[in-house]
């Protein structure tokens, strides 16, 4: 048992799956904390707004550490796959990284957003981040349909390049 925690432990400080593991927070993060917050402000818990706030904001930003976890692991990643999938390996991390500017921007909307939700200035921006979230959880969805393609070969809806 101490071997698998061990082996375990050494997996997880690993790139190659350190990035896969929380690929997928950025989605389901920003969804369950855009339908937690839509929630609370129909029955006007206040505390429960701001946590979904908070959980908004850090899924958001966690975009960051995944695109970098991912830059690292690409060459290895690459290296154990077919060489015709490299090309689509690379594609894929381009686009991760094209499309990190409105994780950024959530990031920082949800952020000043928790700040000013109590001023009556900071409502007009509540909504912002409702319809904004919105917005970019359906990116979300098809950035990780992109990933799985790339993944999981069951997925593939390309024919990679002889």
């Amino acid at each position: 048992m101490w071997q698998e925690l061990t082996t375990l432990w050494q997996s997880i400080r690993d790139p190659e799956y350190l990035h896969l593991l929380i690929e997928p927070l950025p989605l389901y993060g920003l969804g369950l904390g855009l339908m937690f917050f839509i929630v609370a402000f129909v029955f006007g818990e206040r505390r429960c707004r701001l946590v979904a706030l908070v959980l908004v904001c850090v899924s958001c930003a966690s975009v960051w550490p995944y695109t970098d976890l991912r830059a690292k692991a690409t060459p290895r990643i690459i290296a154990t796959r077919p060489p015709e999938y490299a090309s689509v390996i690379r594609e894929q991390t381009q686009r991760r990284l094209d499309w990190n500017w409105p994780y950024y921007a959530m990031t920082l909307f949800s952020l000043i957003a928790l700040f000013t939700s109590q001023s009556p200035k900071g409502k007009p921006l509540l909504l912002v981040v409702v319809i904004g979230g919105a917005m970019l959880f359906w990116i979300s969805i098809w950035l990780h349909k992109k990933e799985c393609e790339v993944y999981h070969r069951n997925i593939v809806r390309y024919k990679p390049p002889r």
